[in-house]
């Protein structure tokens, strides 16, 4: 399975840390099937910084 990531840096080795919070779209590390989803993801995060 080929995973995406909406971001311009390759994570290779994600660091997986346990939440106390219980929110739909916390702290965390997203990942996508969809390779045109995390384009546009990443084309916002940039604009945005």
């Amino acid at each position: 399975m080929i995973l995406y990531h909406g971001s311009n840096v390759i994570v290779s080795r994600p660091r997986l840390i346990q939440q106390n919070r219980f929110l739909d779209f916390g702290f965390g590390f997203y990942t996508t099937t969809n390779k045109n989803q995390a384009i546009s993801f990443a084309e916002k995060v940039t604009r945005r910084r």
